[in-house]
């Protein structure tokens, strides 16, 4: 009676162990950047997913497997959450306020490209135009154009079919400054990091800004479906990472200061924001 009454409590004491272990052997911890816009290829980009994967890999421990996958195309980026939804990822705001309801996307943390908290997109044209924005007519040229619906709100708080010019997408934001100086263009969208960039080039004395949005999130790390304790871990994990001299070179890589807190603007995916209004 003594050893069956025994091996009951042993067995209680197992089960309730591998209950409460929050990451066993064999999960995966799969994850997505997807930032449409984005220079270069996803070839190109996979060394440093797989730097992260490996980096984030260690940190996890108890055999989680991590593998990551780039996109810079919002095309294949939505075949491939369709097909393959992982468990988190890195996304651009107009992505995520476009497609955050669709795949389940909750933001656990923030980037902080250069180490600011928020961004802020400028629409500037040639010095020598006059009016307001409204009375632009022609192209309009951002990387972050390739999510048209989503761009036109955050901007300019409408649709696009409200607008008097045509947005467009580009790879290369700042080389098309170049074509609104010929006049193939009507101006062109830059958000505050490729505008700092420009500030510091001889061709900023020849173009003007006409409007600007206010403070917007910064590009969110993204869990998709319901949280659980491997979300808790992979936020700790993130937010750690700035003062991680492991992660330095990591962090440059990823175009990053660090991770920071969820931006607050995007509890409930931006209620109240006239942004979300535009986008309903």
């Amino acid at each position: 009676m003594y050893t069956l009454r025994s091996a009951f409590i042993f067995f209680v004491s197992a089960v309730l162990l591998l209950c409460l272990t929050p990451a066993l052997s064999g999960e995966t911890l799969d994850f997505a950047v997807i930032q449409p816009g984005q220079p270069g290829t996803c070839q190109e980009a996979q060394p440093v997913m797989d730097a992260l994967a490996d980096y984030l890999g260690k940190k996890m421990g108890n055999g989680i497997s991590i593998r990551g996958r780039y996109f810079n195309e919002v095309d294949r980026a939505v075949n491939f959450l369709k097909g393959t939804p992982p468990a988190w990822g890195i996304v651009r705001l107009g992505f995520y306020l476009k497609q955050a309801r669709r795949f389940g996307m909750t933001a656990l943390t923030s980037t902080r490209p250069g180490g600011y908290d928020k961004d802020v997109w400028r629409l500037v044209v040639k010095r020598d135009f006059q009016g307001r924005w409204e009375s632009i007519r022609g192209k309009v040229l951002g990387n972050m154009l390739f999510e048209t619906e989503a761009a036109a709100c955050l901007l300019f708080g409408r649709p696009p079919e409200r607008l008097p010019f045509a947005l467009t997408g580009t790879f290369r934001p700042l080389r098309a400054l170049r074509r609104v100086m010929r006049g193939k263009a009507a101006g062109a969208v830059l958000d505050g990091a490729q505008y700092r960039s420009l500030e510091a080039l001889p061709l900023f004395k020849q173009v003007k800004v006409v409007h600007e949005s206010g403070d917007l999130p910064k590009s969110p790390v993204v869990w998709f479906g319901p949280t659980d304790e491997r979300s808790k871990r992979l936020t700790g994990v993130l937010m750690a990472m700035k003062e991680d001299k492991d992660a330095e070179v990591l962090l440059k890589l990823l175009q990053t200061d660090g991770f920071g807190p969820a931006d607050r603007d995007l509890s409930g995916i931006g209620e109240g924001k006239r942004w979300m209004d535009c986008l309903r």
